[in-house]
């Protein structure tokens, strides 16, 4: 048995070197950031600091460089061991460059090339129980500060992981394993005056950098085998802070950045007993940049984080199983991730723009088919908060950046909680009785339990007292709670896939010369969604719960200028460019051999408010919800089956000297594309029972809005854009069963619209097309009853003193509507419909 190993590197640094190395630092960062510096990335960074350094000297300057690389075990073969086995490492790694001067530029960089626990093994082989367990902990401390200069500190790991590069671990017995990275970086740096602008343009003044250069795991290994039970552990936690403070200079810079974060990164496992793997990773992340007179940048950029990875199938064959991840008996599977981030940028005289964007955030993603012997329990879960806030005094021409700008989540965040491989079965071979040779992306022989859930909160919080302020958040964002491509269960199951936004775009401007306050949230094909699967089998009992929860807000207050206020978008046949919340997601075939039961939900609110004194002021929102979407449904036995689609809008626009306009467009929908076995009309006999026992079935949409304008020099407008909102409890149903069957279609609206100016026209539009039930194509062999259920309440409200006034209220309200249907037992058809349309219009002049 070899010995444990520990590995202690610490070092510190303090330097008052003249010589000017703030151009080179600008140099390696960017060099390494962006492999722009011509063979960077093919040196160390000793190597590029040190040719950095000689290539720029001038007098004065003050630099402290530290770079450190600690590793527990390193390069293993191979590692034989025929008895009981522990093996261990520890490396603890610090490193601190800490550079101050009172008259010329600073510089400190602290920089960890590697810290490992336990780094390389060829093969590991334990003939009886084996553990193995190894920790990387990590901190690097940077700062430069200066009296008069420029101060730059940059503090970075490029790679460090707990457990890595283990291409084959092979445990006879029992095996216990973990792998753990915990690192911290922290950047600082501080300006009172700065020199001046150099020559070539790069502005002058504090950067402070935190950054994960590479990729921090837990847990990395190529292939595991274990023969009895086992449990893995991979986890991944980091904290970055990184701190720009300036008096008076250019430009104060605070990046917080991390490249790739895994929990446990496994490619291949085999485990012939029980089986408890856990990947956790987290992320907290901390930018702030404040000026007092010059311009403040914060950047907080995360490209992914993952909880649990597992591979595709390609070393499936070497360990002789069929999947990538295969399980003899019981398994609990879990991956989980967490983030917090920040980014605050403060100036009272110049421009401030604060970003916090990150590409992925997973929380267990099995690439690889997954195969469970026995009992399965699957847990993914991601969870996340990015925050920016930008605020500015006073504008400063020197260096333009857009005013006070604020940006949370960017243009391409996606994050899911769940992901299952597709496989090769197919609902068409289930139904042809040909699975011989289907592999499921995710097969568990007995009962099963799976949960995939995302919940991400965006905010961005942007102010100015003398520019424009815009706030963007949550453009374009994607969640999904489970994606699950096909899962087959020999036993009961229970699966929940939900997912949760909640955007959040905040402008504010107080100042004359028409500066804009703009707010967007939620915007660019913003997407949530709680359950997206392509094929389930499900032997005994299955309960399926599938939601999707969306909130956005967007608030913009102008003194001078144009206020623009936008939460989410919805536009008739053109989803390229709309907000959607949906329970279950299209395309999902669904074969249950015992009682099923589904609920899909899509629930959503939205708020969006736009205030000015001189501008225009502008309020938008628009939504498209949808319960459930393109399902077929199969049931031995009794099925029951709820979709429901629940809005609430309130949309406000206020302007004193100019026009205010208020719009929402919005569709919800409970069902809509449900195939619940075939009929195609009385005397076809090659019609499919879809449910064998009783049918339970309801669909049901609801939105309440209020709209409101109000203006005092200008016109006031309120309303929906250029198409009714849509409201329909379900639609386009085929259902075939064996026994008695109930079906319920409800649609609700409440709708408030007003619109008030004293001095110009106020008008007022709200148009509404409600359906309880559509298209619906029945047989049930047994009683049935349905119901469709439709009520409206629809205000419209106009009031001008001088002006025009004009109030439009229009409603299509339809119980049942279309659809052949065939009941062999007692039957009761009902259909209900309360309509309360109401306009108003006032004028004075």
């Amino acid at each position: 048995m070899p010995p444990a190993t520990s590995n202690t590197a610490q070092s510190n640094s303090e330097s008052y070197l003249g010589k000017d190395v703030i151009q080179s630092i600008h140099n390696l960062d960017q060099g390494y950031i962006n492999a722009s510096l011509p063979g960077a990335l093919g040196s160390t960074n000793t190597e590029i600091i040190n040719n950095a350094i000689v290539s720029n000297t001038t007098p004065d300057a003050s630099l402290a460089v530290d770079n450190v690389n600690a590793v527990g075990l390193s390069n293993l073969g191979k590692v034989l061991l025929d008895a009981h086995a522990t093996i261990a490492a520890t490396s603890t790694a610090k490193s601190t460059a800490d550079a101050s001067n009172v008259s010329a530029n600073s510089a400190g960089l602290a920089i960890v090339d590697g810290n490992f626990g336990l780094n390389g093994a060829d093969e590991i082989g334990v003939k009886s129980d084996g553990g193995l367990n190894a920790t990387a902990s990590t901190t690097v401390i940077a700062a430069a500060s200066t009296s008069k200069g420029d101060a730059v500190s940059l503090a970075s790991i490029q790679e460090s992981a707990g457990i890595t590069n283990i291409n084959d671990l092979d445990v006879g017995g029992e095996l216990s394993a973990i792998g753990k990275a915990a690192n911290t970086i922290t950047s600082s740096a501080e300006t009172v005056v700065n020199a001046g602008t150099s020559a070539d343009g790069i502005s002058n003044g504090a950067q402070a950098t935190a950054e994960l250069f590479g990729t921090q795991q837990g847990f990395n290994a190529q292939s595991i085998d274990s023969s009895s039970n086992a449990s893995i552990q991979g986890i991944s936690s980091l904290t970055n802070t990184a701190t720009a403070s300036v008096t008076t200079g250019d430009l104060a810079l605070a990046e917080g950045l991390a490249g790739k974060l895994i929990g446990a990164n496994l490619a291949g496992i085999d485990v012939g007993g029980i089986a408890n793997v856990t990947g956790q990773t987290t992320f907290g992340n901390t930018s702030k940049a404040s000026n007092v007179e010059g311009d403040a940048k914060a950047i907080s950029r995360l490209g992914s984080a993952d909880g649990l990875i597992s591979k595709t199938d390609a070393l499936a064959a070497d360990l002789g199983t069929t999947s990538a991840f295969e399980v003899s008996s019981d398994a609990t599977l879990k991956g989980l991730i967490s983030v917090t981030a920040g980014a605050t940028a403060e100036t009272t005289k110049g421009d401030a723009v604060a970003t916090n964007t990150a590409t992925n955030i997973n929380g267990a993603d099995f690439q690889g088919t997954l195969d469970i012997g026995g009992i399965g329990s699957i847990t993914g879960a991601a969870n996340f908060n990015l925050d920016a806030t930008a605020s500015s005094v006073t504008p400063d021409d020197s260096f333009k950046l857009s005013g006070a700008q604020a940006t949370a989540g960017g243009e391409n965040l996606s994050s899911f909680g769940l992901k299952g491989a597709t496989g090769s079965a197919t609902a068409n071979n289930l139904k042809d009785q040909d699975t011989t040779n289907d592999v499921f992306g995710i097969d568990v022989a007995s009962d099963a339990t799976l949960s995939g859930t995302a919940i991400g909160t965006l905010k961005a919080d942007a102010s100015s007292t003398a520019d424009d302020a815009t706030a963007r958040a949550g453009l374009g964002a994607e969640l999904t709670g489970a994606d699950i491509g096909s899962f087959n269960v020999g036993g009961i199951a229970n699966l929940t896939g939900a997912a949760q936004l909640t955007s959040t775009a905040i402008a504010e401007n107080v100042g004359a010369n028409d500066l804009d306050a703009l707010a967007e949230s939620g915007l660019n094909t913003t997407t949530v969604s709680g359950l997206d699967a392509s094929f389930i089998d499900v032997a005994s009992n299955a309960t399926i719960t599938a939601q999707a929860f969306g909130t956005l807000n967007a608030t913009a207050n102008s003194t001078g200028g144009d206020s623009t206020a936008k939460a989410g978008q919805y536009t008739s046949g053109a989803g390229e460019s709309t907000s959607v919340l949906t329970g279950l997601e299209t395309g999902l075939d669904l074969n249950i051999g015992g009682i099923g039961t589904l609920s899909a939900l899509a629930q959503g609110s939205e708020n969006a408010s736009a205030t000015t004194v001189d501008g225009i002021a502008t309020a938008s929102a628009g939504l498209d919800l949808n319960g459930a979407i393109g399902l077929d449904f199969a049931s031995s036995s009794d099925g029951s089956l709820t979709g429901i689609a629940r809005l609430a809008a309130t949309v406000d626009a206020s302007s004193t000297a100019n026009t205010a306009q208020a719009n929402g467009d919005f569709s919800a929908i409970g069902f809509s594309g449900l195939d619940i076995g075939t009929y195609d009309g009385p005397g076809n006999n090659n019609d499919v029972i879809g449910i064998g026992g009783i049918s339970t079935l309801k669909g049901q949409a609801q939105i309440t809005g209020t709209l409101n304008t109000e203006s005092v020099s200008g016109n006031a407008l309120a309303g929906v854009g250029d198409f009714a909102s849509s409201i329909v409890g379900m639609h386009d149903v085929v259902l075939n069963g064996a026994s008695d069957g109930t079906i319920l279609g409800t649609a609700s609206g409440v709708f408030n619209t007003n619109a008030e100016s004293t001095g110009a026209n106020a008008s007022g539009f709200s148009s509404q097309s409600l359906v309880g039930i559509s298209s619906l194509n029945l047989e049930l062999g047994g009683n049935g009853g349905i119901n469709a259920i439709v009520n409206d309440t629809n205000f419209v409200g106009a009031q001008s003193v001088s002006g025009n006034a004009t109030a439009v209220a229009s409603v299509n309200a339809i119980g049942l509507d279309g659809g052949d249907m065939h009941i062999a037992g007692n039957a009761s058809i009902m259909s209900t419909v309360g309509v309360d349309s109401k306009s108003e219009s006032h004028t004075i002049a």
